[in-house]
C-alpha cells in the first residue's frame, strides 16, 4: 500500500526524469488517491505523446488545479517545470510556460552529469524543453542563451556540449550571428570526440557553417575533409582476413564516400587518392550467386480465394472464428515442417557459416540447434500473415464488415472477454472483463487500419503496446484459472509475478490451447521469432520498428484467446 504523503516526500527529493511506475504503482493506492497518483506518474512520461493521443482523457480542471496545488507546496525546481509544462501542453496557456522557463532556468545546471564526461541523460530532456518553450513564447531569452552558453563554454566534456549544439540546431534556438562562433567550437570539439561523435560534430559544424555569411566555405571544407579521413580511417586491409568477402564490400562503402566528401571539400589530391583505393578494391569484391526458385502452387492461390470470398461474404463472426483458430487458413506448426525437411545440413552450414540470430539492437548470439526449424517456421506463417491475412482484415474493414463496434460487441457477447472477473484492490474486490484491458488497443489498432486505407499517415504504436503487454496479463489469469503456476520464487526467496516465458512453458496450457497456438504465441512474442513482448516491455522499439505486420500478429494472439473455456465459474485474477 502507498499513499500520497509518501510519493510527496519522495518527490521532492527528486532530480532526475526516471519514471514512477517501478516505485510506486497505481494500483497500490487507495482508490480515492488514485486519480492524483496517477497525474503524479504520467507527469514523469512523455507528456507531448500524451497530450497529442486523442484517446488520452482528461479532465483539464481537474489537472489545472492540481498542479497549481502542487506548485505552491513544492520546493523542487524539477517538480515546478514538469507540472508547469504539463499544464502548458494541456491548455496552450503561455502563463505556464513562462512558469515552466523560470524553474528550468533555476534546476538545468543541477541536472547536468556530476561526471563531467558523461553524457546528459537527465539534462537532456529539459534542455530540449527550455529550447522548445523559449522558442513559443519568446520569454526569458537572454537568460536561457546565457545558461546555455555557459555550459558550451565551461569544463564539461564533448557530450553535454554536443547535445546542447544538437537540441539547438533541432529548435533554432540560437541566432545566425551565434553561427560562427558555433562552428570555432565544433572545430574544437572535433579533437576530443570518439567513435561516431566525430561524424555528428562533423554534420553540426557544417550546418552552422552554412549560416555564416560570406565565410561559410572554409569552415565547410574543414569539415568535409574530416569527414572524408574518418571514412578513409575505416577502411581495412583485405590481407588482414583474406577469406573475409565482406571486407572489400564495406572498403567500396568507406572510399566511395570519402572521394565524396573530399570532393566537397575541393582536395583534388585526397580525391584521387580515395578513387584510386575504390578502383583496387573494386579487383577484389566477390559477388555470390544463389539460385532460389519460386514456384506458385495454382490450387493455393484458388484455395485461398475461394476462403476469402465465403469469410468476406458471411458474418463477422464467421471471419473472427475462422482467425481465432486459424486451421483453414493453413498456419504452420513445427511437426508438419520436421515432415518435411531433410536431415541434412542448411544451405547455410554447408558453406561454413555460423547461423547467428541478431536482435533490433544489433546484438548477436548463436541461432541454436533449432534455427532452421524457426526459420521455415517463420516464412511459411509470414507467406500467409502478408498475402492472405491482413489483405483479409483490410477488405473487411474497408467493406465496414469489421468495425470498432462491431468487434467489441462481439467480443463482449460471444467470447471469454465478456465474463465478470474479481480483481482485488487495496483489500476490496473489483469486477471487470478481459475486454476492458484491451479495448483502448483494439479501437486504435482498427483506427490504424481505416488510416491505412485512406491512405494517410498510420502510428502502429499504441495497438502493439497496449495489446502485447495484456496479452501477457490475461494469460497470467487463464494459468492461474487452470491451476498453473502464476508466481516464481526468487533466490532470496521473494515472491514476484511469472513472466511471460514463464507462462508459456507451463504444463496446464496444452489444456487450454492447442500446441500450434502456443508455438505462435511463442514465435510472435518471444525470441523464437518477432520477440515483440521484449522489445516492447524494454521500450527497445522506437516509432520506426513499429508496423502493421506487428501489429496484426499481436491481434491475431488476443484472438486465439478467446479459445479459452473457463474452468471455474468465477475467475479471481492472479494479479492483487
Amino acid at each position: 500500500m502507498a499513499t500520497l504523503a509518501e510519493l510527496y516526500e519522495f518527490l521532492e527529493t527528486k532530480q532526475d526524469d526516471s519514471h514512477l511506475d517501478s516505485r510506486f504503482s497505481y494500483d497500490a493506492f487507495l482508490p480515492v488517491e488514485q486519480p492524483k497518483a496517477r497525474l503524479e506518474i504520467l507527469t514523469w512520461w512523455k507528456i507531448e505523446r500524451l497530450i497529442e493521443d486523442e484517446n488520452c482523457n482528461f479532465d483539464k480542471n481537474f489537472i489545472v488545479s492540481y498542479f497549481d496545488e502542487r506548485v505552491k507546496a513544492t520546493n523542487n525546481q524539477l517538480l515546478k517545470y514538469r507540472y508547469n509544462y504539463f499544464i502548458s501542453l494541456l491548455t496552450n496557456d503561455n502563463r505556464y510556460a513562462k512558469q515552466s522557463i523560470d524553474a528550468l532556468i533555476a534546476v538545468i545546471n543541477t541536472l547536468l552529469p556530476k561526471d563531467k564526461e558523461d553524457y546528459p541523460h537527465v539534462a537532456e530532456k529539459a534542455i530540449e524543453v527550455l529550447m522548445s518553450l523559449i522558442k513559443r513564447v519568446k520569454y526569458k531569452i537572454p537568460e536561457a542563451t546565457d545558461l546555455i552558453w555557459g555550459v558550451l563554454e565551461s569544463d564539461y566534456g564533448y557530450r553535454t556540449k554536443m547535445v546542447c549544439i544538437r537540441l539547438a540546431k533541432e529548435k533554432g534556438f540560437f541566432p545566425s550571428r551565434d553561427a560562427k562562433k558555433i562552428v570555432c567550437l565544433c572545430k574544437d570539439l572535433l579533437s576530443l570526440v570518439k567513435d561516431s561523435w566525430r561524424e555528428n560534430c562533423c554534420e553540426l559544424g557544417l550546418f552552422y557553417s552554412s549560416k555564416i555569411q560570406g565565410e561559410a566555405k572554409p569552415y565547410m571544407n574543414f569539415f568535409y575533409e574530416a569527414l572524408g579521413d574518418m571514412e578513409m580511417g575505416q577502411l581495412v586491409d583485405p590481407a588482414t582476413a583474406p577469406n573475409n568477402i565482406a571486407i572489400p564490400w564495406m572498403n567500396e562503402d568507406h572510399s566511395q564516400k570519402a572521394m565524396a566528401f573530399y570532393q566537397k571539400a575541393g582536395l583534388t589530391q585526397k580525391r584521387n587518392r580515395a578513387e584510386l583505393v575504390f578502383r583496387e578494391n573494386k579487383k577484389k569484391m566477390v559477388m555470390l550467386h544463389f539460385k532460389i526458385e519460386k514456384k506458385t502452387d495454382k490450387k493455393i492461390v484458388e484455395y485461398f480465394g475461394n476462403l476469402e470470398k465465403e469469410l468476406l461474404e458471411g458474418k463477422l463472426s464467421w471471419l473472427l472464428e475462422n482467425l481465432s483458430c486459424p486451421v483453414r487458413f493453413l498456419f504452420p506448426s513445427y511437426e508438419q515442417i520436421r515432415l518435411r525437411m531433410s536431415a541434412s545440413k542448411s544451405t547455410v552450414e554447408k558453406l561454413g557459416f555460423e547461423n547467428k540470430i541478431m536482435d533490433i539492437n544489433g546484438n548477436s548470439k548463436d541461432a541454436g540447434k533449432d534455427f532452421d526449424l524457426r526459420q521455415k517456421y517463420g516464412i511459411w506463417l509470414m507467406n500467409i500473415v502478408r498475402n492472405t491475412v491482413i489483405n483479409m482484415i483490410l477488405t473487411a474493414v474497408n467493406i465496414k464488415q469489421l468495425t470498432y463496434s462491431k468487434l467489441r460487441k462481439w467480443f463482449l457477447k460471444n467470447t471469454c472477454f465478456g465474463i465478470q472477473l474479481e480483481y482485488t484492490r487495496s483489500g476490496q474486490v473489483v469486477t471487470t472483463t478481459w475486454f476492458s484491458q484491451i479495448d483502448y488497443g483494439v479501437e486504435a489498432l482498427i483506427k490504424q487500419y481505416n488510416r491505412f486505407l485512406q491512405g494517410k499517415p498510420t502510428d502502429w504504436r499504441l495497438p502493439v503496446d497496449i495489446l502485447s503487454i495484456r496479452f501477457e496479463g490475461i494469460l497470467r489469469d487463464m494459468v492461474g484459472d487452470y491451476g498453473g503456476c502464476v508466481t516464481k520464487v526468487g533466490r532470496d526467496n521473494s515472491i514476484s509475478q511469472a513472466l511471460l516465458d514463464d507462462l508459456l512453458r507451463e504444463p496446464c496450457l496444452l489444456q487450454i490451447f492447442r500446441k500450434e497456438d502456443i508455438e505462435f504465441f511463442e514465435y510472435v512474442f518471444t525470441a523464437k521469432g518477432y520477440n515483440i513482448r521484449n522489445y516492447v516491455a524494454h521500450a527497445f522499439y522506437i516509432p520506426q520498428d513499429y508496423g502493421m505486420i506487428e501489429a496484426t500478429l499481436v491481434f491475431l494472439c488476443i484472438l486465439r484467446l478467446t479459445m479459452f473455456s473457463p474452468k471455474s465459474k468465477t475467475i479471481t485474477a492472479n494479479m492483487k
